[in-house]
């Protein structure tokens, strides 16, 4: 399947709502997303002009904090997630910005595990960050330059 990774824009946020209200227990709001937008951080992936995932997030100098991944549930578990990731990575390791972060909720044990294999770590703990439910969020973090080193 051909996707398409590109900057997300303000069309664009009635089918992310969709998605981010199918996802998660606690969605966004369409505010949340413009002001991504506005940041210059917020990319689609498209298959045949239908979105079927985003990224969102923001840069600090050489960090970049992941506010916001999802990929719809038809096309989970087939690499889309690590291809958002991906680009991600690559576009900002071109603006010199080598580190990620992002929470995750402590019990979504399979977003936890996909985040590990793509080589982030746990490095610490937010105490009920998250509501509805509530739940802590487990900070994981990635320096690709620390990886480049290694391999």
């Amino acid at each position: 399947m051909k996707t398409e990774i590109r900057e997300m824009r303000r069309e664009d946020i009635p089918n992310v709502m969709i998605l981010e209200k199918e996802l998660f227990p606690t969605s966004w709001k369409e505010e949340m997303f413009i002001e991504e937008i506005e940041k210059q951080y917020a990319f689609v992936m498209e298959i045949k002009d239908k979105i079927i995932g985003y990224i969102c997030g923001w840069k600090l100098l050489d960090e970049f904090n992941i506010t916001n991944i999802a990929v719809a549930s038809d096309f989970q578990r087939k690499g889309f997630g690590n291809a958002l990731v991906r680009f991600i990575m690559s576009k900002l390791l071109d603006e010199n910005c080598f580190k990620f972060f992002l929470e995750v909720r402590n019990s979504n044990l399979a977003a936890i595990k996909f985040y590990t294999k793509m080589g982030f770590s746990a490095i610490g703990l937010r105490k009920k960050y998250y509501h509805s439910p509530e739940d802590d969020a487990l900070i994981m973090g990635i320096n690709i330059m620390d990886n480049i080193k290694k391999g």
